[in-house]
């Protein structure tokens, strides 16, 4: 530090002032880069071995647990290397077995976690996306494959549908089949075609698509009311279940999906309707006193939104069955997760929202809405700003505010492939905002007037190689001509 410090510093600063050059709002900008400061905490170590390391919150929860570190887009755009670290030296070398599970806590679980599992496979693809070219994949990717196997071998009949008891986040193995796990295998599949299709695996992805393709379909025919999807638990209701209750992850894995550039693997319209299902029943003004409210129902949860204040409730139950959520031997403690906020969790929604809506679409503002409550839950004048709490101080999964972020730039980048692109979702007219990639960042601008749209890329630092560039052009509107420049020198395009 001391003989770098000119460079370091120089090059924070220009970073700060990159970030914050931008027509988004300042809070925004604030509460979706914040939670990095996480990994300056003991959230994160990074040993002298050259191993990433993370607990889920300041000292609580060892292992770098997968289905937490899931939800945490931040640290793989801002500082990739440590999430390429973690996958090729944790999750596909200390974690791999050989029929392809994945300990969803390395050393300290060996266990499948299946929403883990899933989430880390999509990490593999996002990790070779973000890269410079196939170097990180390509020496994984047989082990990669394998763990796609591993998730495909239990869903037997290729229907796209996981009926098998699933270990998830919520600290309980589920039984029965549910969207919400289901919707993150399909994701998986869906990133082992797309990287199939990268190392010339073409019978590996056609396989893959195969699934894909059924279980969009199975997962309306089977597990949407007609508003939202469900979970159908095993006869009985043993195990902690959401039954007809509207979950806050029902969508996870098209909200994977379509934040990483991959096929849809949730039909659209179905989507759309769970998401505003999300926004009438479970986003609350006053998450606290529904917390109260729920007490007699279901007991527990922790004060994440007090009373007056807002939030995206994890379930609820607008056409009953909470009093069937606790099942008969489900852990009291773990039941009561379904009364709180979690912001984690509420900016995937949000973060999913933005992704999803079309020019002129509500939905925007209501994930704005969903971010801007957990940013009021955090004023400074209730609680520390920069400590967003889960079951710890300083908590990985709120790395999922990047997300946000990543949504409205409408943001897609595939690095071996050398493309970039955005649509911009929020005053598009005239956007600013920074963008990172493989190996280097910048700002990026686009505007719209007189008939033109322009688009500027300025590389701040570090290097860019691009062979395609993608822009959403203004409704309405038909592209006639196109010219481009580098450095102010025309170039065929």
């Amino acid at each position: 530090m001391v003989a770098e410090f000119d460079r370091l510093a120089e090059t924070t600063r220009l970073w700060n002032a990159t970030w914050y050059d931008s027509t988004l709002p300042h809070w925004l900008l604030d509460r979706s880069f914040v939670s990095l400061n996480c990994l300056a905490t003991t959230t994160l170590h990074w040993f002298d071995s050259g191993r990433v390391w993370g607990w889920e919150g300041t000292d609580c929860c060892p292992g770098t647990c997968q289905h937490v570190w899931n939800y945490a887009q931040g640290m793989a755009r801002i500082f990739p290397e440590l999430e390429r670290s973690l996958r090729t030296v944790t999750d596909y070398g200390i974690s791999f077995r050989e029929d392809g599970a994945l300990d969803y806590r390395g050393e300290s679980s060996r266990m499948v976690a299946h929403d883990g599992q899933a989430g880390t496979i999509m990490r593999a693809w996002r990790e070779h996306a973000i890269s410079a070219d196939d170097s990180f994949l390509r020496p994984i990717w047989p082990r990669v494959k394998k763990s796609v196997e591993y998730l495909m071998a239990l869903d037997p009949d290729r229907n796209g549908i996981l009926d098998c008891t699933q270990y998830n986040t919520l600290d309980a193995a589920w039984e029965g089949p549910m969207a919400w796990i289901s919707s993150l295998y399909l994701g998986a599949v869906a990133a082992g075609a797309a990287m199939a299709d990268d190392m010339g695996d073409a019978d590996f992805a056609e396989a893959c698509r195969a699934v894909v393709a059924t279980g969009g379909k199975t997962l309306v025919d089977e597990l949407y009311d007609g508003e939202y999807f469900i979970h159908k638990p095993d006869d009985g209701y043993e195990a902690t279940n959401t039954n007809d209750g509207c979950h806050i992850d029902q969508v996870l894995g098209q909200s994977w999906a379509i934040q990483l550039g991959l096929e849809r693997v949730v039909p659209e319209s179905e989507t759309g309707s769970a998401l505003r299902s999300l926004w009438k029943y479970n986003f609350a003004l006053d998450a606290g006193g529904y917390r109260n409210e729920m007490q007699d129902v279901i007991d527990g949860g922790r004060w994440y939104a007090m009373p007056g204040e807002a939030g995206l409730l994890m379930t609820t139950w607008p056409k009953g069955g909470a009093e069937r959520a606790p099942g008969t031997r489900g852990n009291q403690t773990f039941v009561g997760y379904f009364n709180e906020c979690m912001n984690g969790f509420e900016y995937q929604v949000a973060a999913h929202m933005i992704h999803e809506a079309k020019p002129g679409s509500d939905l925007v503002e209501k994930g704005v809405a969903i971010t801007r409550a957990v940013h009021e839950r955090y004023s400074p004048s209730k609680r520390n700003p920069y400590n967003e709490i889960e079951c710890s101080d300083h908590y990985s999964r709120s790395m999922a505010g990047y997300g946000v972020f990543l949504g409205l730039c409408g943001f897609q980048y595939h690095g071996p492939n050398g493309h970039i692109s955005f649509a911009p979702k929020l005053a598009p007219e005239k956007f600013d905002a920074a963008f990172t990639a493989a190996e280097g960042w910048g700002h990026f601008r686009q505007d719209r007037r007189r008939g033109q749209q322009t688009e500027t890329i300025d590389l701040k630092w570090g290097k860019l190689r691009l062979d395609k560039l993608s822009f959403e052009v203004d409704a309405g509107h038909e592209v006639e001509s196109v010219e481009a420049t580098v450095d102010g020198k025309a170039i065929t395009a």
